[in-house]
C-alpha cells in the first residue's frame, strides 16, 4: 500500500528541488511509490530519484560518479544540495538529482556496442584502481559474501543459484559431477579472491543503464548499486550477461560475443597474471549458475529437457578442463 510519504505531487517536487537551488519550469512525475522518479525541466533536464535508502551509501554512489566525471567518463552528473552533499533526506526517503544524459536508450546489442561496453568497463576499472573507494560494501555481482543477509555485498547470488539448482536436481545422475566441479572451482577462486585487483565500480554496468548519443558515444547512469568489486568478477559477469542473455542483432555466436567484449575490455585494462589464470574458471561458474539461466532450468517440465539442461551445465563446467587442461583440486 502506498503511504502518504510515498505520494509525489508538483508542490512536493518543487520543495525538494529548492534544496538543490533549482526552480522547476516543468515537472513530469514518471513513477511514485517506493521508488520515485520525476523528470524536472529548468535550464536543463534533470531526473529526481528517491527511495528508502542509506544516506551515507547514496552519497558515496554520487561521489564515485563524480570521480568518474572528473576523469572524463560520460556518466550521470549529480547536483549538490545547499548543504554541500548530493543527497537530500526527508520522510524516510533519500533523494538525488542528476542531469539527464542526452541520447537514446539501448534496446539490443550489436557488435559495435559490445566493443564499446567492453572498453568503457575497462576504462572504469582503470580509473577506479587509481582512486580511493568511498564504499564499505560490495555489489550485486559479488561472490563470497556469506549469504548472511540480502544486503549488497553480503549475499552471494552465484552460490544461492547453485543451491536452488541443487534442491531441484540433486537426485539426477549428473549432479554429483556438476557439484564436484563447481565446488572445486569455487575453492580455487576463493583462495585467490583477496589478492585480485578490486575497487569501486558502478555496480550494474549493463546496456539498459546506458544511452547512446548522436555521436555514438555511450553515457552511463544509475549508480544506486555501486560498491566495491573484484574487477575480473564484474568483467566476466558483464560479458556473460551481454553475450548469452541480452537481446542481440548480429551474426556472432554467444562465445564470439563474449570474446569480443572481453578483448575490448583488456585493450583498456589488461589482465594481471593472477587474473589470467582464473578467467576460464570464473566464466564457467558464472555462466553455469547465472540466476536467470538457473530459473529457466528449474521451470522445465519435460524430462528430456531437464537432462539436456544438466548436460549443458556439465559441459560448461568441463570447458575449463578441455580448453587449458586445468585440473580441479
Amino acid at each position: 500500500m502506498t503511504t502518504q510519504e510515498e505520494i509525489m505531487d508538483a508542490e512536493r517536487v518543487s520543495a525538494i528541488c529548492k534544496n538543490y537551488n533549482l526552480q522547476p519550469e516543468r515537472i513530469e512525475i514518471l513513477r511514485t511509490g517506493k521508488k520515485i522518479l520525476v523528470k524536472v525541466t529548468a535550464e536543463s533536464t534533470y531526473l529526481l530519484k528517491g527511495e528508502r535508502a542509506d544516506v551515507l551509501y547514496w552519497e558515496a554512489c554520487c561521489q564515485y560518479a563524480q570521480r568518474l566525471v572528473e576523469s572524463n567518463m560520460n556518466v550521470a552528473k549529480y547536483v549538490k544540495t545547499t548543504s554541500g552533499l548530493h543527497v537530500h533526506a526527508e520522510d524516510g526517503f533519500v533523494f538525488t538529482l542528476e542531469k539527464e544524459l542526452s541520447g537514446h536508450e539501448l534496446t539490443f546489442m550489436t557488435d559495435e556496442l559490445l566493443s564499446k561496453i567492453g572498453r568503457l568497463l575497462g576504462e572504469q576499472h582503470t580509473i577506479s584502481f587509481k582512486i580511493q573507494s568511498p564504499f564499505t560494501s560490495g555489489t550485486s555481482w559479488s561472490m563470497f559474501g556469506g549469504n548472511v543477509t540480502e544486503n549488497l555485498g553480503d549475499y552471494d547470488e552465484n552460490e544461492l543459484s547453485f543451491l536452488e539448482f541443487k534442491k531441484y536436481y540433486q537426485g539426477y545422475p549428473l549432479f554429483a559431477a556438476i557439484e564436484s566441479l563447481y565446488l572445486d572451482y569455487r575453492k580455487e577462486l576463493q583462495r585467490a579472491w583477496a589478492q585480485l585487483p578490486q575497487g569501486a565500480v558502478q555496480g550494474d554496468f549493463c546496456y539498459y543503464n546506458m544511452v547512446c548519443e548522436e555521436s555514438g558515444k555511450l553515457g552511463i547512469y544509475d549508480f544506486n548499486l555501486a560498491g566495491n568489486e573484484v574487477y575480473l568478477n564484474e568483467a566476466i559477469a558483464v560479458a556473460v550477461y551481454h553475450a548469452w542473455h541480452a537481446p542481440y542483432n548480429g551474426d556472432l555466436t554467444e562465445v564470439e560475443r563474449f570474446q569480443l567484449l572481453l578483448e575490448s575490455y583488456t585493450f583498456e585494462r589488461p589482465y594481471t597474471e593472477k587474473e589470467q589464470v582464473l578467467v576460464l574458471i570464473l566464466e564457467s561458474v558464472i555462466r553455469a549458475f547465472r540466476y536467470d539461466r538457473v530459473e529457466a532450468g528449474l521451470s522445465l517440465k519435460d524430462e528430456q529437457k531437464r537432462d539436456e539442461f544438466l548436460q549443458e551445465t556439465l559441459n560448461i563446467l568441463m570447458e575449463v578442463k578441455l580448453e587449458n587442461g586445468w585440473e580441479a583440486r
